[in-house]
């Protein structure tokens, strides 16, 4: 059986942003902050775990995260 794929960090496409919901709000992270909190080889499934990303007004972790597009990237 091949291994499952690991997306990471990297994978997220320049348009994209990760919102990972903790216990009261979603909170929005484009590509480059999530580089510069966990870094580019960071895996996705658990990344809402990551004490780099827990919410400062909860310390709560995000167990649910989804991707989302962003408006026009400028050149």
């Amino acid at each position: 059986m091949p291994p499952l794929p690991r997306h990471t960090v990297a994978d997220i496409a320049l348009d994209e942003a990760v919102r990972l919901r903790c216990a009261c709000r979603v909170r929005t992270f484009t590509r480059a902050e999530l580089v510069a909190r966990v870094g580019r080889d960071a895996r996705l499934g658990m990344i809402g775990l990551r004490p780099e990303l827990r919410c400062d007004d909860c310390g709560e972790p995000s167990f649910e995260g989804w991707t989302v597009r962003l408006g026009r990237v400028a050149p």
